[in-house]
């Protein structure tokens, strides 16, 4: 078994700035306040390459067989390649929910296309001799954001008492001159910072929100051609410590939410994505990279669910929200959310996208649901190895997946198509049985099962 390989390579994703304003996810964006781009590692062995190509996107693009031209440009397997998105909400997007805009989204779809080949190729061609290294530290940036009321009225806000998983996980890889070429890091958070808010001059922008800003960190402070890669950990019930908002109750159970000034969401995805930056580069530098063996095995399944859907007809937008935005105008009493009915979906399966993959003593665990946290540090704590992450965002069904704890949760991501709590036993046992098949061969693996 040979030694390990890696290169990456960084392509910057911005459309060109005369086609703003540009469409996000979620709004149209007038102006850029930093770039997005798309990372890419290739870490081999000599004997298989893996080629992680992740976008600082909301969403995976809407493009036919990415994994196939990426794979093609890269000269791989196309199932040796790992696609995924950074979840980001301040994204260009080749879709959204404001509008349909269908010139600028081919024009997106082939920027993204372009900039994906040229990231797959170039990260292939600077593979080189790489030492290698697993950590962790805890990043104090993330909060659980399912809140009650005192009323028992659940909103999207900070739970300070709730779950949340701060560890920063990085798997760094070196040159033999002790040089960085790249570091996976994993967190969960939303990267919602600037969500749907103006900067300080009025105008919505696109940025690569904190998860951009603490790649850049990196790169800035070991230069070179290092490149830092970001992974969305499980979310679904995490967001950034610090909000665009906040929220006020009353003693009649009255809640509203209170907007910040424009322009506070940047300040605090600046804040935070240095922070986390910092919190990586103490860890990169903690992590003593080994020239050793490097085994990479991959497994991957799909577990599949049943679907539920709304009953027709009935009620409850996105959010629930009781009051309104803004100071407290309205005193007439409180109206309780109409939350909406929910029944089987009989001809529907949700397929959630299950795979893991083993490089040197680490398991990285890839699904495309989009977790509460609770699930994966359960998925976590049943791989018999030290070292995991869980990645999402990656090809594939699920959507938000609560656990079997949050139930009651009565928040927005708690009517979609899988019913809380059903996952849970399932995906961990699938994880663990997945693990234990990329580990089969090892020695130190095997002990633990014993």
């Amino acid at each position: 078994m040979n030694t390990c390989l890696a290169g990456a390579a960084r392509i910057c994703i911005d459309p060109p700035l005369d086609a703003y304003p540009f469409p996000t996810n979620f709004c149209l964006c007038g102006s850029k306040y930093d770039s997005c781009y798309v990372r890419a590692a290739a870490i081999g062995n000599g004997e298989r390459t893996i080629l992680f190509v992740v976008y600082e996107l909301s969403d995976i693009p809407s493009i036919p067989d990415l994994e196939v031209q990426l794979a093609q440009a890269a000269g791989i397997a196309p199932e040796n390649v790992i696609l995924a998105v950074t979840h980001n909400h301040s994204a260009p997007n080749d879709r959204s929910k404001a509008g349909d805009y269908p010139e600028k989204f081919q024009l997106f779809q082939t920027i993204l296309l372009t900039a994906g080949r040229q990231a797959a190729t170039q990260a292939v061609a600077a593979m080189r001799p790489a030492r290698f290294g697993f950590g962790k530290t805890q990043s104090w940036i993330n909060v659980n954001r399912d809140l009650q009321t005192a009323f028992g009225f659940w909103v999207e806000g900070p739970n300070y008492a709730g779950y949340s998983n701060r560890d920063l996980s990085i798997l760094k890889f070196e040159d033999m001159q002790g040089k960085l070429i790249t570091a996976l890091m994993n967190y969960g958070a939303h990267a919602v910072c600037a969500f749907l808010q103006p900067d300080e001059d009025g105008i919505f922008k696109t940025s690569g929100n904190f998860p951009g800003i603490a790649c850049r960190f990196v790169e800035e402070t070991f230069g070179g051609d290092s490149v830092a890669i970001w992974t969305s950990g499980a979310a679904g019930n995490q967001d950034p410590i610090l909000f665009d908002y906040t929220w006020q109750e009353f003693p009649d159970g009255y809640v509203t939410k209170i907007p910040e000034p424009d322009g506070t969401g940047y300040h605090n995805m600046e804040a935070l994505g240095r922070m986390q930056g910092a919190d990586a580069v103490r860890c990169l530098r903690d992590i003593s990279a080994v020239d050793a063996p490097f085994p990479i095995v991959f497994e991957k399944t799909t577990v599949s669910f049943p679907a539920r859907r709304r009953v027709s007809g009935s009620s409850g937008p996105l959010g629930f929200r009781m009051g309104g935005v803004g100071p407290r105008t309205d005193f007439s009493p409180p109206m309780l959310p109409e939350y909406p009915e929910m029944e089987p979906d009989p001809d529907r399966t949700v397929d959630y996208a299950l795979q893991v993959l083993r490089l040197g003593d680490t398991a990285v665990i890839l699904t495309s649901g989009e977790l509460y946290a609770e699930i994966a540090r359960d998925m976590m704590a049943a791989a018999p190895v030290q070292n995991s992450f869980v990645v999402t965002h990656i090809p594939g069904g699920g959507g938000y997946t609560l656990d079997k704890h949050s139930i009651d949760h009565k928040t927005f991501q708690a009517f979609g198509s899988i019913a809380p709590g059903i996952t849970d036993e399932v995906l961990t046992a699938q994880t663990a049985q997945l693990v234990r098949c990329v580990f089969s061969d090892s020695i130190d693996a095997l002990s633990r099962l014993q």
